[in-house]
Parts: structure tokens; sequence; C-alpha cells
């Protein structure tokens, strides 16, 4: 008898599903699948999809195929969804921007948040990426985002800097005008140095974004402040509490009670010493490379110009500030505080996409497991794109943005960069004419 159930087992494995309508299906098959959720992979897997999206992805004895479907053999490599970062920022010009895109794209990170330092010219590039003009992560953009007269950050001029509420409701409301998917703001004093959004300000833009419509992200330094944006509505926090170690029991049930998330950005402070005390990382990356804009690699490559970054950077403060961070990130977590995966690259000091795929390994070296961080960087991420993101996990109805990567990054997360195809939306990425 239990022969008998094991030979229909296996004859119902192999009998094909009638031809579907429409595009022509893809059978992705004999891969191991991450599908972005907290199940473990599932080893010899089928992923189906079907136009941009997944119909189906399981083991192959529970995923049957239809008989007009492409199949593809990707026995011996690794299936994951597509990686969302949470924050980057385009520094390089708006006409080299389709390459840092498209470099990024070919990194695998198949959807992004740009935080705030978005003007009108970097608007229309990203609107012409949004249309399809050329290859690029799906975006979000809080255009131009706001901090305090002479507050941080100093480098970035066009920013918002209102003097009083009104200003600033004004300015929430041109950003909903531009169709801004979230507002963001700096609320940092870089240890004191600079002022921050005055209360009163905060509370405007707050309350207009409510109004509005539209979510508010913030940078923060201070526990102070994620109490006084918190008790606001805000609960999506970029950096990590950095006045104080380790947080007390109070924060975190804070923290749990208002749903709040953090995206700690880890790696933009490895940043200011990272390449400068090791330039060979840069020069054996190729990818890393094409990521960059042409300025931001010959200053990387100028050993004076490493020499004065390393002068300039307080590497005293900045260096045991990652490990702070960390081991905030470590406490967050294992308290039951969402993290989500947010790399602060920009396409020039920090390499477009490379710097999401960093962000997965300082996380696992805070102390996630490499599956914890993945999920950062898909499903987790995913929600904090709003309720229709549809995406960061392989399961069916949700989009086909995928890696396949040759290596298990659950046994080493720097396999995440082993990367042999990404899919977004179902086509696949042409990543060496990307990445050249």
């Amino acid at each position: 008898m239990r022969v008998v159930a094991c030979l229909v087992l296996l004859f119902g494995a192999c009998v094909q599903a009638p031809p579907l309508e429409g595009p022509t299906p893809l059978a992705l098959v004999g891969a191991r699948l991450i599908d972005g959720t907290d199940a473990p992979p599932t080893h010899d897997a089928v992923v189906l999809i079907q136009g941009d999206r997944i119909l189906a992805a399981g083991s192959r004895s529970a995923v049957r195929i239809p008989s007009n479907a492409e199949t593809l053999d990707l026995a011996g490599k690794y299936i994951l969804p597509g990686l969302i970062d949470l924050h980057v920022h385009y520094a390089p010009p708006a006409e080299q921007l389709p390459k840092i895109l498209g470099a990024q794209l070919a990194f695998g990170v198949t959807a992004v948040r740009s935080v705030g330092t978005d003007d009108e010219t970097r608007m229309e590039v990203l609107r012409q990426a949004g249309e399809g003009a050329f290859p690029a992560p799906e975006i979000w953009t809080s255009g131009l985002g706001f901090t305090a007269p002479g507050g941080h950050p100093l480098d970035q001029p066009a920013v918002y800097r209102p003097n009083a509420p009104d200003e600033a409701r004004a300015l929430v409301r041109e950003l909903a005008a531009q169709q801004a998917d979230f507002v963001k703001m700096w609320v940092d004093s870089k240890y004191g140095s600079l002022p921050k959004i005055p209360l009163l300000v905060r509370e405007a833009i707050v309350d207009e974004a409510v109004e509005q419509v539209i979510p508010v992200v913030a940078h923060i330094f201070d526990e102070a402040d994620v109490y006084h944006l918190g008790e606001l509505g805000v609960t999506d926090f970029l950096h990590s509490v950095r006045d104080k170690e380790p947080m007390d029991r109070k924060f975190i049930d804070y923290a749990l009670s208002k749903g709040i998330w953090f995206t700690p950005t880890l790696n933009v402070i490895e940043s200011n010493w990272l390449f400068a005390e090791n330039p060979g990382l840069l020069e054996g990356d190729k990818e890393a490379q094409a990521a960059m804009s042409p300025e931001a690699l010959a200053q990387a490559r100028d050993p004076e110009a490493r020499r004065r970054k390393l002068e300039m950077a307080p590497l005293d403060i900045l260096k045991p500030e990652l490990g702070r961070s960390q081991r905030f990130v470590k406490q967050m977590h294992d308290a039951g505080v969402y993290i989500g995966l947010g790399s602060d690259s920009n396409g020039a000091s920090i390499p477009a996409g490379w710097g999401t795929h960093n962000e997965l390994r300082l996380l696992v070296e805070a102390g996630l497991t490499p599956q914890e961080a993945i999920l950062a960087g898909t499903a987790r991420a995913a929600m904090r794109l709003g309720v229709g993101a549809e995406r960061g996990r392989l399961v069916p109805g949700y989009r086909a943005d995928l890696l396949v990567l040759d290596a298990d990054p659950l046994a080493d997360i720097a396999n995440s960069r082993s990367i042999a195809r990404v899919m977004q939306g179902g086509h696949w990425v042409d990543r060496e004419a990307l990445l050249r």
C-alpha cells in the first residue's frame, strides 16, 4: 500500500498541467529557493512565472509545470527575492544617473527608496526610469528632505530648510504636488555641532504629511527624538540611537508599542574609512567600479585623497560608533523590533548596489543570521514600501523580482555577490551590459 501511494505521488509530480493562456510561462527548475518568508529553504524547487508575476513557487513535487512552459534548469543554484534598499541617494550629476541606476539593478537591487536629495533635475531622471527609458530599480523618492537652517546635511544646499511651521507646511504640499512617495527629515545635531529642526516645525511637517497622506521617514541620532517623533506618529527611523547604550526596557517597550522600525545604515559609517584604508577592495572589484561616478572613482584611486579622507574623518569617534550601532541592531532585533536594510549608498563614495550587499554583511556581523539579514532586505523592507508593494517574497501573485546565485548565501552572506542572473518584473537583466 505504501509503495502504491509513493508511485501515485511520483506519477502526479511528473504530470504536466494544461497549457496556460497568455504570455509563455517560465519555470525555473532545480535550484534551492529562499523565498523571503521565515520558511526554511526549499530544495529542488520550481518557481513558475508568467508575465511579471509569480504563479507558484515550491518543491518540484508541489508545483505542476504547464505543458507550454519554457523551462530553465538551475540545479546547483540558489534563488532569492530581489533586494530592496530602503536608504539610497544619487550623488553623481544627473546625466550619469542612468548608468549608476543600471549598475545598481545589476547588483540585484530591484527596488529602492531615494531619501531626501532628489532635486527637480534628478526627479526627472527618476521619472524617466519609472517609465522604462532605461534599466533601473523601481524607485520610491521623497524628493527633497527637510532639515534646520544651518543643519545637517551641510553638503546638500538644495534641501528644504524652513524657518517656521507655515513654511514647512507649504513645502510638504509642494512635495505632494510632485507626487513624492514619502517625506524625509534629518533630525541630527552632528554631536551637538549643528542645529536640529525645531519641535514646532517638525510637528507641522508631520501634521501636514498626514493631511496629504504621505508617510514620514526620519534620520535620527538621539533617543529623545525617537520619543518626540514617535508621539507624532512617525514609526520609520533611519540610522540608530547613538547617544545611549544599551537601550533600556522602557525604550524597547515603547518601540514595540508604536510599531517602530529602524533602518540602521551601518554601511555609511564604515564608508568613512573602508576604501581609504583598503584601496585593494575597490581595485579588485570591477562591478563596484562600474557603480561609481568617474570622479568618485578617481578620488578613491588617489593616494593623497585617501590620506586626506582618513585625516579629516574623526575615526576615534566613527569606528566605535559602528560597534555601538551594530550592538543597537542586535538588541532591537532580539527584542522583536523590526530592522530594515538600507545602505545609504550614493553612487559616488559608496558604489550603488555594492553598498546593499555590504550592509547585508554588516547586519550579519552585528549578530543577525544570514536568513534574517536577507529578510531585512526583502520581505521586511517591502513592508516599508506600502501595502501594495507586492515584492520581497517569491510567493503567488507577487512580482517576479529575483536573484539567481551560484553559491549559498545562508552558508556565507558574502555569497549574495555570486550573482548569476537578475530578474526584474519577469524579465532577465543584461548584467554584463549594465556593468561595463
